[in-house]
């Protein structure tokens, strides 16, 4: 689809109280200015199509802001309320789900999950290992997104496949790049094609949908109006394409639906834990900036918002946890980005020069990238606050920070609300 012009619409601007002010004095007023022209210009640097940021402080929404476009076609602007596919802080949520089983003693962390999916998982190269959950949340199973992974996804909904026809060594999907040369817990290695694994144990032993079992447990309790699906969105107008620019042309990789809903992607012939990966367990939750906000409100809060519990305190301090961390030989780090992780959870660490957001605070939360949008969503509990980042598409390629090991446009935006955070925190 190409467009005309692109019109970059500044919109929805607001600094919402914090618990200690009681409004706006004209030196709040005059750095609201100054970070809305510094972002602005974040915003026209990086040539993006649409941009959410906001600001945690104090424990509340201190600030938000909106800008440019939602959907390029319909020239509908980023609001408060735009919904994103999020990408990969999905996995923060589908561990959370996981962990509330874990606490009705549903599953075992350390058990083999063999037990709950019904069928033998092993690396072929270490078969008396057993792959657990804990192995699972923490990327430390062995397992790859082989080869096989992207084969699996785009056949998975047609024809209406099983997932372990992707990890048995039988299996019509199986590539030998599946699983790594170490053995089940031996290193670190990023991956989306465990959490359907995930996924389809949730399934299995809740006897429900992944996505239904996330919306009653989870989104409905938190009063959120995300879902891992797209049919449950109370108004698809909200939801924002992603877009690339190629040829001088935006181009809408996801979620281009222009206000209809679409297929629904599984019928009443689908059965529970047959195929965790059909709602995106490990990417494809759509949600807005607040209702991130909301979940990780809901983490600093030791499992409990506004009167709904959803973990126990010590839940959330397991699930937050270190679980793994780069000794230098141990894993894939990304180029320093990963160096410390929990169960569906990247830990900051603030080593220089690489993973560092607000460089006096070691924050937690997560990342996404896919389909040209880039999110974050960061916490830091001890100080109750935190960060909502989230773009649906540039015109330029992404590119790692000079300062960091964040992409240059996070790393940007990071660093021009850092004073405007500080000066709310005094």
């Amino acid at each position: 689809m190409k467009r005309q012009t692109i019109l970059l619409i500044l919109i929805g601007i607001q600094l919402l109280a914090c618990n200690n002010h009681q409004g706006e004095s004209d030196t709040q007023k005059l750095e609201i200015n100054l970070l809305l022209e510094e972002l602005k210009e974040v915003f026209d640097k990086n040539q993006l199509m649409g941009m959410s940021v906001l600001l945690i402080a104090h424990g509340d929404i201190v600030w938000e802001g909106s800008f440019g476009l939602a959907d390029s076609s319909r020239q509908i602007p980023i609001s408060e309320k735009t919904i994103y596919r999020v990408a990969s802080i999905s996995k923060s949520i589908t561990a959370a789900a996981l962990m509330q089983l874990w606490e009705e003693g549903k599953v075992d962390l350390d058990a083999d999950v063999s037990q709950y999916l019904g069928w033998f998982l092993r690396h072929p190269n270490f078969p008396n290992e057993t792959i657990s959950l804990r192995l699972l949340l923490n990327h430390r199973s062995s397992i790859r997104d082989g080869s096989g992974y992207g084969n699996f996804s785009r056949d998975m909904i047609d024809q209406k496949l099983d997932i372990k026809e992707l990890f048995l060594p039988d299996g019509a999907y199986y590539t030998e790049d599946m699983f790594a040369k170490e053995a089940p817990g031996d290193f670190f290695s990023y991956t989306n094609c465990t959490w359907g694994i995930i996924a389809s144990i949730i399934e299995k032993v809740s006897d429900k949908r992944f996505d239904v079992y996330c919306r009653q447990h989870i989104f409905e309790p938190l009063g959120m109006q995300a879902s891992f699906n797209v049919l449950d969105l109370p108004n698809l107008d909200e939801l924002a394409p992603l877009y690339r620019f190629k040829d001088s042309i935006w181009i809408a990789q996801a979620d281009d639906y222009k206000g209809k809903a679409p297929d629904p992607r599984v019928d009443d012939s689908y059965k529970s834990g047959q195929n965790g990966l059909i709602f995106g367990p490990q990417g494809s939750l759509r949600s807005s900036a607040r209702d991130l906000a909301t979940f990780a409100f809901m983490i600093m809060n030791g499992g409990e918002w506004q009167g709904k519990r959803i973990l126990e305190k010590e839940t959330v301090d397991l699930m937050t946890s270190d679980h793994w961390t780069f000794d230098g030989v141990n894993g894939d780090t990304w180029s320093d980005f990963f160096l410390s992780y929990g169960f569906g959870i990247h830990r900051i660490t603030n080593k220089d020069s690489s993973d560092i957001i607000f460089p006096d605070r070691k924050m937690m939360g997560h990342p996404g990238i896919a389909y040209g949008l880039l999110s974050d969503m960061y916490f830091d509990s001890n100080s109750q606050s935190g960060i909502v980042f989230i773009t649906n598409g540039s015109k330029k390629s992404f590119e790692y920070g000079k300062n960091t090991t964040f992409y240059q446009v996070e790393e940007d935006v990071f660093e021009k609300v850092f004073p405007f955070l500080k000066k709310l925190e005094e």
